[in-house]
């Protein structure tokens, strides 16, 4: 046996066998080193019992082996081809599921008697049984188990005087279980009980009669309200520590479990409910494109384990008791996607606050204020240099009077520039060109009539040079406008009209008419005579 895990304390549970995470189809192999009188096997589990699993002996020092039995919670569809259901005869080879569910969690056992209880044997010593024993019984070298557990074995003890064949072991066993059930439950000590136990009285018999004792006094089911009947079982009664051996039958009310105390898969523990309340167990109500296990959930609040009655068991990237969200960071729950969600892809350069968030539904990302695109990976027009800075992107700012237009490269922010102009912004000429003003004529507007305006003065900067030409600025509110005056035009020609403007909010002016003024009447012969009104409507 390899991967063992302890503690090196003195008690047995401190002490495991564990298989390697993912792999399936492990084995435990036990050489008994001798001759033993096999009569029960006990293995306990530190997690969740095996789905499907069987146990094997082997005469022969593992050169053949022969299948005891098979356990599984599925056992058609692990092993189609075994008999399932409890075994007939001593010597049938079945498959059972009880031993198999997925609860309990922790500590669940599977058990394997040679001699069943449940089937009747006239005289467990006869001959014919004893030839059985001699096959399944005797000559026991090896033991293997296809399970992650602990193997518990009785050995061969002296045997009691009186009692051929029973192991000392066991014969205390079924006194001292006769004992415990007369005082418990029927309050009285039958003497036929007590004196019908001489030396020639076999195990087999004690345990049947004991058996027969349970299921006829009903004071000894603790089924917590949802079942009337129960049985009585040795292996249970040996496991709890010589306590009760008694096993519910037909749990009702989606319960199961030794008392009817845990709810079936696929319920769970309502906690504002009582135990024996009918109601207790509760349907689980999983998202199926989240959840797994095909709407599998917690059955009861343990917190020492992080189970929360009703929590749904969720895909790797979804969250929510139901499994109907994606986590932060993900988007796009779907029932064919087995990780439940993808992954958000945001530009962490772009997007605001978390980088990892975007629309769980539609994935989206939070873009930033100057930031566009899908992943918040682009500038908005006219912007340039993605980056980790509160607004994402910057201005492209390119010269008016060099520049084709405000458009600029969002790598490098390079503007397009004009013939013979060069500069990112495309502010400077190239060796052996010069430019002329582009302001020919210049009017203020402090200079000019004002509504709803005022002329602020300002005082040029130091270090470079100013944005505006004259004295300053006339502020003007909304819905004010501002007249200016041409009086020096020298001849008619086609001209540009250029406003310069500083607005005091980061928005642009959402609308700005400009209206031309003439004199008097244009002259059809003049170079613009084929103005038109709306020419003038700007």
């Amino acid at each position: 046996i390899e991967n063992v895990v302890t503690s090196f304390a003195p008690r047995p549970k401190k002490a495991w066998w564990q298989s390697e995470n993912g792999v399936e189809h492990v084995s435990i192999q036990l050489d008994l080193e001798a001759e033993f009188h096999f009569t029960h096997l006990i293995m306990t589990f530190k997690t969740f019992r095996p789905a499907a699993m069987l146990v094997e002996r082997s005469a022969d020092f593992g050169r053949t082996w022969k299948v005891y039995r098979y356990f599984a919670y599925d056992c058609p569809a692990s092993f189609p081809h075994i008999p399932h259901g409890p075994p007939r005869r001593i010597d049938d080879v079945v498959c059972e599921s009880r031993y198999s569910d997925i609860e309990p969690s922790t500590e669940g056992e599977v058990i394997y008697r040679v001699l069943d209880p449940a089937i009747p044997i006239q005289d467990p010593y006869s001959p014919a049984i004893q030839r059985l024993n001699l096959d399944w019984e005797q000559e026991e070298r090896n033991l293997q188990g296809r399970a992650a557990g602990k193997l518990q074995f009785w050995g061969s003890h002296p045997v009691l005087p009186g009692a051929p064949g029973c192991t000392y072991q066991a014969q205390l066993v079924l006194a001292h279980t006769q004992a415990n059930c007369t005082a418990t439950c029927m309050g009285v000590e039958p003497p036929q009980l007590r004196t019908a136990q001489p030396s020639h009285v076999q195990p087999r018999a004690c345990e049947r009669n004991h058996a027969q004792l349970w299921a006829n006094t009903p004071c000894c089911c603790d089924c917590n309200e949802h079942s009337q009947r129960c049985h009585f079982d040795m292996a249970v009664f040996l496991a709890t520590g010589n306590t009760s051996g008694a096993v519910c039958d037909g749990c009702q009310h989606n319960t199961m479990g030794r008392r009817c105390h845990l709810c079936k898969p696929f319920y769970y523990k309502d906690p504002t409910k009582d135990l024996r309340d009918p109601m207790v167990c509760r349907a689980c109500d999983c998202d199926p494109e989240g959840s797994l296990d095909g709407g599998l959930c917690d059955g009861a609040d343990d917190p020492a384990r992080g189970l929360i009655a009703g929590q749904c068991r969720c895909k790797e990237h979804v969250a929510g008791p139901r499994c109907d969200r994606c986590k932060p960071g993900f988007f796009g729950l779907s029932t064919e996607n087995p990780r439940g969600c993808q992954r958000c892809h945001c530009d962490p350069r772009g997007t605001v606050a978390d980088g990892s968030r975007c629309d769980p539904v539609s994935g989206e990302c939070f873009c930033k204020r100057l930031v566009t695109g899908r992943n918040c990976n682009q500038c908005l027009p006219e912007h340039w240099g993605l980056s980790h800075d509160l607004q994402g992107c910057r201005p492209c700012d390119c010269d008016v009077g060099g520049a084709r237009n405000n458009l600029c490269a969002m790598e490098t922010g390079q503007c397009q520039c004009r013939s013979h102009v060069m500069g990112r912004r495309c502010e400077q000429v190239e060796p052996g060109f010069y430019r002329i003003n582009l302001d020919h004529y210049t009017y203020e507007a402090e200079d000019a009539r004002l509504h709803q305006g005022s002329v602020v003065e300002r005082e040029p900067p130091v270090d470079h040079p100013p944005s505006w030409t004259g004295t300053g600025f006339a502020r003007m509110l909304e819905g004010g406008w501002v007249e200016f005056h041409v009086s020096d035009v020298p001849f008619s020609t086609e001209y540009d009209v250029v406003i310069r403007y500083e607005p005091q909010h980061p928005e642009a002016w959402q609308e700005v008419r400009l209206r031309v003024l003439r004199p008097s009447p244009v002259s059809a012969s003049s170079p613009c005579g084929n103005t038109i009104p709306a020419d003038d409507q700007l």
